[in-house]
C-alpha cells in the first residue's frame, strides 16, 4: 500500500468517527432508510391498485403483533409510540414505524384524541412537557405502588411521599381516576 492511499484510508476514518461522534451519520442512516421506506411503500400502493397483489412492505410486522395492532390496547400501544417518536423529533423513525405497522400517516392522532376524551386528558401540551406515554407509564408505576401498600399495611400516602416519580405530569386532568396517573391498561 503506497503513502497515498494509507492517507486516504486515515482521513476517511477520521472523517468517519467525527461525524459518528456528531451524531450525523447516525440521522443520515435514518434519513436513508425512511426514504426507502416512503419509496418501497409508494410502489405498494401502485402495485396493490394497478395489479391487485399484496403489498411487500406494509404490515410487515409478525401475526401476534397484527392480531395486537387490530384490538383496542394494541392501537392505543401503537399510538402512544407513535405520539412518543413524534415527541422526541424521530421522524425517520416514526415514518419507517408507520408503515411497518399497515398504518396512515396520521392515524394515531385521532387514536390519541379518542382516548383522551372518553377518559378525560388533556393532550394539549407545550412542546417542552413529556410524551403522553411517560404519563401512562408514571400512572401505572404509581397505581401499583398505591397497590403494594395495600397489601402491605402502609397507607398511601407513605408510598406517594416516598415515590420518586413526583407530579412532573402537567397534561392530566384532575377527573383521573388514579391519583397522579392512569389506571394499568387491560390487556
Amino acid at each position: 500500500m503506497d503513502d497515498y492511499t494509507r492517507e486516504m484510508m486515515d482521513l476517511k476514518t477520521l472523517v468517519t468517527r467525527t461525524l459518528e461522534k456528531k451524531g450525523v451519520l447516525a440521522k443520515i442512516r435514518a434519513e436513508l432508510r425512511a426514504s426507502v421506506f416512503e419509496a418501497i411503500e409508494e410502489e405498494d400502493q401502485v402495485i396493490e391498485k394497478e395489479e391487485g397483489l399484496p403489498p411487500a412492505l406494509l404490515g410487515s410486522c409478525n401475526d401476534h403483533a397484527k392480531q395486537l395492532h387490530a384490538s383496542p390496547s394494541g392501537r392505543l400501544l401503537t399510538a402512544l409510540i407513535c405520539e412518543y417518536l413524534d415527541w422526541a423529533q424521530l421522524n425517520h423513525t416514526l415514518k419507517v414505524y408507520l408503515p411497518e405497522c399497515n398504518l396512515q400517516k396520521d392515524s394515531w392522532k385521532a387514536e390519541l384524541k379518542d382516548f383522551s376524551g372518553k377518559n378525560g386528558y388533556d393532550l394539549n401540551r407545550n412542546w417542552d412537557s413529556e410524551p403522553f406515554l411517560l404519563d401512562v407509564l408514571e400512572g401505572f408505576l404509581k397505581f401499583e405502588n398505591l397497590s403494594q401498600a395495600r397489601g402491605t399495611g402502609r397507607r398511601p400516602q407513605e408510598i406517594e411521599s416516598s415515590s420518586s416519580l413526583g407530579s412532573r405530569n402537567t397534561r392530566r386532568s384532575s377527573s383521573s381516576t388514579v391519583a397522579g396517573g392512569l389506571p394499568p391498561l387491560g390487556r
